[in-house]
């Protein structure tokens, strides 16, 4: 939980909404409605909850696989990982992960597809 604690502060830093949930059905049930743009889900959770949750993001929005730098398992099942726009090793890349959610934010700005709650970043963590 440190982990993200630490992400969620540079978000919240760099000016994003951030929502942080244990697992995946937390998160849908606490989005009460609202669209986030980009969902930072635990690689772990993906494979356990596959890819539902990209049904909650607004359009346009992208799903960021995570896991930490001390990992060692492997990669995304490929149908996984073609549902997500990366996969990082946080807390290495940080910088990496705000320049992909502001990659995002402007081509949903392009697209005309922005609005107040899909600035919403749902950030997800497995226990």
């Amino acid at each position: 939980m440190a982990l993200l604690e630490g992400v969620s502060q540079t978000l919240v830093g760099a000016g994003h909404q951030v929502s942080v949930a244990k697992d995946i059905p937390e998160a849908l049930g606490s989005l009460r409605g609202a669209h986030p743009l980009v969902a930072v889900v635990h690689r772990d959770e993906l494979v356990k909850g596959g890819t539902g949750f990209r049904v909650a993001l607004a359009p346009g929005g992208a799903l960021i696989a995570f896991h930490s730098e001390d990992t060692e398992e492997p990669r995304l099942p490929f149908e996984l990982k073609r549902a997500t726009l990366a996969e990082l090793r946080l807390p290495l890349e940080r910088q990496r992960l705000l320049a992909l959610i502001k990659s995002v934010q402007s081509r949903a700005r392009a697209a005309g597809k922005d609005s107040a709650d899909e600035d919403t970043l749902e950030s997800e963590a497995h226990p």
